[in-house]
C-alpha cells in the first residue's frame, strides 16, 4: 500500500463527490447524514436555483394585475354611476315644471324629494303672475335626493300709465311712448295746436295697460281752413263781427287818410275775400281817414223811446 492510498487521498470514485470543503477537511464526508442536511438548508435560505427562476416574473404579474383591477373598480364607481343598479336606486329625475304655477311646481318636487327654490322673477306679457318660466336643473336629469331644484317666476304682464305728451312734436311724443313699452301709430286731424304737434292720446293719458298695448298719437295737421271774408266797404266794428264769425281774428290796422270813403270804411285788406285761412289767423286791413276821426266816425247807438229807457234802467 502506497503513501497516498493510506492517507485516503487516493483517486477513488467516493472522492469524485467531493466539495472544495470536503477536501479540505471542513466539511462532511461523502455518505454523512450532515451533507444532506446543509444542501436542504442552503435550499430554504434562497440560495437554490429553483427559487431564482420564477419569482421575479411572477411579483410583475401580481402588481400588474392589481393596477388593472384598481382602474376597472375606479371607473365603475365615479364614471358610470347610472349603470350600477346599487346607485341607480339612489337618483331621482328632475320634472318638467315650466307652465305650472309657482304652488304646483313646489308640490310635484315634494313628491318625487326634492327641495324647491325661487331663483328670481321677471315680468312676462303672456305668461300670468307665478308661472314657472324656467328651472334648473333642466327637465330628465338625474340628481340625489333632497338637491335643489330653483325655478324663475313670473310677475305677471308690466303696467304703465300713458303719459300726456300734448304739445310734443309728433316725434318727441312717439319716442316718450315708446321707451314705455307702447306700440305708436299716428293719426292726423284738424286741431287748433300748431300743425305737427301732439294734442292727445287714444286712450287718454292717465289709462293704465299692460305693455306692450298699442296707443294712438293724435297729431295736428294745423285748424282747418275757412275762407276770409270780403271786408271791403264795411266799417271797422262790423268787419270785427264778421272776422269773429269766420273764426279769424283782426290783425293790424293801418289808416289811410287821402282815401276819399268815409273815415272808418275798410278800403283794404290782407288776405283778400275768398283766401283759405286756418282758424284764428290774422287778417291785415285799410281803413280810410285818420284814427282820430275813426274813432269820431263810430256810429252812436239808436236812441230808445223814453218808456224802453226807463225800462232799461
Amino acid at each position: 500500500m502506497t503513501y497516498r492510498r493510506r492517507r485516503g487521498m487516493g483517486g477513488g470514485r467516493a472522492a469524485k463527490g467531493w466539495t472544495a470543503g470536503d477536501r479540505d477537511g471542513n466539511g462532511p464526508a461523502p455518505g454523512d447524514p450532515r451533507r444532506a442536511a446543509d444542501r436542504a438548508a442552503r435550499d430554504s435560505s434562497g440560495g437554490g436555483r429553483s427559487s431564482g427562476g420564477w419569482k421575479p416574473w411572477a411579483i410583475a404579474a401580481v402588481i400588474v394585475g392589481g393596477l388593472f383591477l384598481t382602474g376597472y373598480l375606479t371607473a365603475d364607481l365615479w364614471l358610470t354611476p347610472g349603470e350600477r343598479p346599487s346607485e341607480a336606486g339612489r337618483l331621482v329625475t328632475v320634472p318638467e315644471l315650466v307652465g305650472l304655477s309657482d304652488q304646483d311646481a313646489r308640490s310635484r318636487l315634494e313628491e318625487v324629494g326634492l327641495e324647491h327654490g325661487v331663483r328670481s322673477a321677471v315680468s312676462h306679457p303672456d305668461a300670468p303672475k307665478g308661472a314657472v318660466l324656467a328651472q334648473s336643473p333642466i327637465p330628465g336629469q338625474q340628481v340625489r335626493p333632497g338637491a335643489p331644484v330653483e325655478v324663475t317666476l313670473s310677475l305677471g304682464p308690466e303696467m304703465h300709465s300713458i303719459p300726456d305728451v300734448s304739445g310734443l312734436s309728433a316725434r318727441q311724443a312717439s319716442i316718450v311712448l315708446d321707451r314705455l313699452g307702447f306700440r305708436v301709430t299716428t293719426r292726423e286731424a284738424n286741431h287748433s295746436v300748431e300743425a305737427g304737434r301732439a294734442f292727445g292720446t287714444e286712450p287718454g293719458p292717465g289709462t293704465e295697460l299692460n305693455v306692450p298695448a298699442d296707443v294712438t298719437l293724435l297729431v295736428s295737421k294745423g285748424s282747418p281752413l275757412t275762407t276770409v271774408p270780403d271786408l271791403s266797404g264795411r266799417h271797422i266794428d262790423d268787419a270785427l263781427d264778421l272776422l269773429a264769425q269766420s273764426g279769424l281774428s283782426l290783425g293790424a290796422i293801418s289808416y289811410d287818410p287821402l282815401s276819399f270813403d268815409a273815415p272808418g270804411r275798410i278800403v283794404g285788406q290782407y288776405p283778400p275775400g275768398g283766401y283759405g285761412l286756418r282758424e284764428g289767423d290774422p287778417v291785415e286791413v285799410r281803413v280810410a281817414g285818420r284814427p282820430e276821426e275813426v274813432n269820431r266816425s263810430r256810429p252812436d247807438p239808436p236812441a230808445l223811446p223814453d218808456s224802453e229807457q226807463t225800462e232799461e234802467l
